[in-house]
């Protein structure tokens, strides 16, 4: 059963991500799991823990553990590791995320009392002298017992044996005190044993006891007197130790050894201590108003006679607080449950007047140290004040809290008391928002567009007809995507919408035109959203004969665009003509030039051309008055023998020299106008109409010569000039391939 009843109970909440808190039980066994795996990042103990590593180490895992050192709260509190009321320690360490980056991570133990100490006496066995003529009722306090542990485990009965044969009565206070109730007698009975037994609160209790010896003195008659029987002294709870609180005295009216005065402190908790012979007080130990709030001694004063006659008195000592606590919040749900995970639920719906959660703040402090303020960060919640320092938590209701926007907050509580200096806690809890049916149904589809329609052809409609199919979705989490439909239309038209929210046309309308059809989307909650749906149901007959005065009207702007773009190419085409009529113009004066150079060489020539065999093709060219030209082509040949080479290559016979120029000159002469072929050389008798035609090229047309006589003079010596050039050809021994085939052009 001990090693059960010794065995770790922790619980660990955690107030934030660096700061973990663990109740444990004093007097775990060595090498007892605190905290398994405290971070996965490096962790070293800062100096200030440095104390606690004689009962705590750290593994390699990063767990927290227990050394073989007892963990004794009495001792911590001795020690002043911690408070006597609520034994907290601070285990911090250094936590190294990376070179940067470096947090505090502490560990919170409290370390819970374990009825581990006996009520004992500082004496086994107590001698008493009582004088035979002390009067009935006479009160005799006794040591009282020590417990080491606290509350409920320390101290709570005192029991007396013998019950009977016993002169003595108990007196059950916070200490005990022996009753006189029958007269002493010495000479009937000198001394009484008995026994005090002092049990504590623990289950099952334990126990300490004392023997008491009653020992029944001979009278003396004076014993000391107090000058009062209680005194009573405030001290503050910092009160400077081994510094003098209070001086106590008493008179004897014997002389001598019977007058002298010692002074004691019965019930020595070893807090004061007093001066024997003077009856100073002094503080030993530092005093907290949070542990015990006050101190009650019995002083004990006994003058030196035989017997020695004793009195006694009290000293209450209160202790005065001072702002050495910060304030405990403690928050409960309204049925009154504690709230370990801080952490609520809200719905988003909830109205402004119910209350969330309960805060109670307490402060161990005392006065202006213990009323304490508290407020939040967010605006949307209100503290309603119930009593002092409790408070109800309640929406403001402006602005409200909206699921869709965010699901959880974290509310900032700082709790600061009214102490000088002033002390404040501060706490994060968490409020889960919870959706409800606050938004309507959503229409994704179909969209609400302005000045358009749904167009339905009347004649080759296929009914039923879906007309459209609805899209709808909701915001609100916990809707189930199920909706219902309702529609009116205007005018009266026989179409139906299922449950799905497809839209059907069952009939055509007897007139066709615009029809409105207003639906309106419910959801769960009735939260309804609504829609207007324009159709348009026209015949497809309207719509050509349109369609056909569009296409008319279109033909027309093609044509007139076509005619518009020939326009504009004339105009370019006739631009670019000009240009090359004048280019052609200058180059026809420079050959005109070039054939007067040359017209005295071709009369010289002309006795020389009957010895050449050579076979020529000619071109001249020829430039009249007109805006066209004459081209001629000539086979010439030495005498009777020059043969007409056509573009076939047909030879055929040519005349002589002198009739050739006979029968162009006669040509010239004759003033031929508007002839397709060339008779100015070979007559029509020469050459056959296809010859002509193969003879006759650039360009076909003709234009006829004027008949003056200064013209026939001048085709003469154009005629001898083209003679001379193809001898002057011939006699700078050019190749006579080059004429084989070719023209000359002239």
């Amino acid at each position: 059963m001990l090693i059960f009843y010794f065995l770790m109970i922790i619980l660990i909440s955690a107030y934030d991500n660096n700061t973990s808190r663990i109740y444990i039980h004093e007097e775990l066994s060595s090498n007892t799991l605190i905290f398994s795996s405290i971070s996965s990042y490096n962790l070293q103990w800062l100096p200030s823990s440095y104390l606690f590593q004689t009962y705590f180490y750290l593994n390699q895992n990063q767990s927290l553990y227990t050394t073989n050192q007892i963990i004794n709260r009495e001792e911590f509190c001795e020690k002043k590791f911690c408070h006597c009321s609520e034994c907290l320690i601070n285990l911090n360490f250094l936590q190294t995320f990376s070179t940067n980056n470096i947090s505090i991570r502490t560990i919170q133990i409290i370390i819970k009392d374990i009825n581990d100490h006996s009520p004992t006496f500082k004496k086994t066995f107590l001698q008493l002298p009582i004088a035979e003529n002390l009067p009935i009722d006479y009160e005799i306090p006794l040591e009282s017992a020590i417990d080491n542990d606290y509350g409920i485990l320390s101290i709570q009965n005192y029991e007396l044996y013998p019950l009977i044969n016993n002169p003595f009565s108990l007196i059950k206070r916070s200490k005990p005190i022996l009753k006189l109730k029958k007269i002493l007698d010495r000479e009937i009975k000198s001394n009484y044993l008995l026994k005090l037994i002092a049990y504590d609160g623990g289950q099952p209790s334990l126990s300490g006891e004392q023997n008491i010896e009653i020992i029944v003195t001979d009278v003396n008659d004076n014993a000391p007197i107090f000058d009062q029987m209680i005194y009573r002294k405030s001290l503050p709870e910092n009160q400077l130790i081994d510094s003098i609180i209070f001086k106590i005295h008493a008179n004897d009216h014997d002389a001598g050894e019977n007058a002298r005065i010692s002074y004691s402190i019965v019930d020595q908790s070893n807090i004061f201590h007093i001066n024997e012979r003077t009856g100073e007080i002094y503080l030993k130990k530092s005093l907290d108003y949070e542990k015990q709030r006050s101190y009650s001694m019995t002083i004990k004063a006994r003058d030196h006679g035989i017997p020695q006659l004793n009195n006694y008195a009290t000293l209450i000592i209160d202790v005065t607080d001072v702002n050495d606590h910060v304030p405990n919040v403690l928050l409960t749900e309204v049925n009154g449950t504690i709230m370990n995970n801080y952490q609520i639920n809200l719905s988003e719906c909830i109205s402004k007047d119910i209350p969330l959660l309960y805060i109670y703040v307490t402060d161990d402090d005392s006065g202006d140290n213990n009323r304490v303020s508290c407020i939040l960060n967010d605006t949307r919640l209100n503290l309603i004040i119930l009593t002092t320092n409790a408070y109800s938590l309640q929406i403001s209701g402006s602005p409200l809290f909206d699921y869709e926007i965010e699901q959880s907050i974290v509310v900032h509580l700082q709790c600061t008391d009214f102490g000088i200096p002033s002390l404040s806690t501060s706490i994060l809890f968490y409020i889960q928002i919870d959706d409800c049916n606050d938004n309507p149904p959503d229409i994704i589809f179909p969209l609400q567009l302005k000045n358009q329609s749904i167009l339905i052809p009347y004649e080759t409609t296929k009914i039923p007809f879906i007309i459209t199919q609805f899209i709808i979705q909701d915001r609100d989490r916990f809707q189930s995507n199920t909706f219902s439909y309702s529609f009116t239309v205007s005018p009266l038209l026989n179409i139906s919408l299922t449950n799905n929210g497809t839209l059907i046309l069952y009939s055509m309308p007897t007139i066709i035109g615009l029809f409105i059809i207003n639906v309106t989307v419910y959801d769960i909650g009735n939260l309804t959203n609504r829609i207007s749906i324009p159709i348009n149901i026209y015949s497809i007959y309207d719509t050509i004969e349109i369609r056909n005065f569009s296409m008319e009207n279109t033909s027309l702007i093609l044509l007139l665009i076509f005619f518009i773009i020939i326009f504009l190419a004339a105009i370019l085409i006739s631009i670019c003509f000009l240009i090359a009529c004048l280019l052609r113009s200058n180059k026809t004066q420079s050959q005109r030039n070039s054939i007067r150079n040359s017209s005295c060489e071709s009369t010289n020539s002309s006795n020389e051309r009957t010895g050449s065999s050579q076979k020529t093709t000619i071109e001249v060219l020829e430039d009249t008055t007109n805006s066209s030209n004459r081209i001629y082509q000539y086979g010439i040949k030495q005498a009777a023998d020059m043969n007409v080479i056509n573009t076939n290559g047909v030879h055929q016979r040519d005349f002589g020299y002198s009739e050739k120029v006979e029968r162009y000159l006669t040509h010239l002469n004759s003033r031929v106008t508007g002839i397709d072929k060339d008779e100015g050389v070979y007559g029509s008798s020469d050459i056959s109409s296809d010859h002509v035609q193969q003879l006759t090229i650039r360009p076909p047309s003709i234009s006829s010569i004027h008949s003056s006589q200064q013209a026939y003079q001048d085709s003469l010596k154009r005629f001898e000039q083209l003679y001379s050039i193809v001898e002057h050809h011939q006699k700078t021994k050019l190749h006579t391939s080059a004429f084989s085939s070719d023209s000359l052009i002239v």
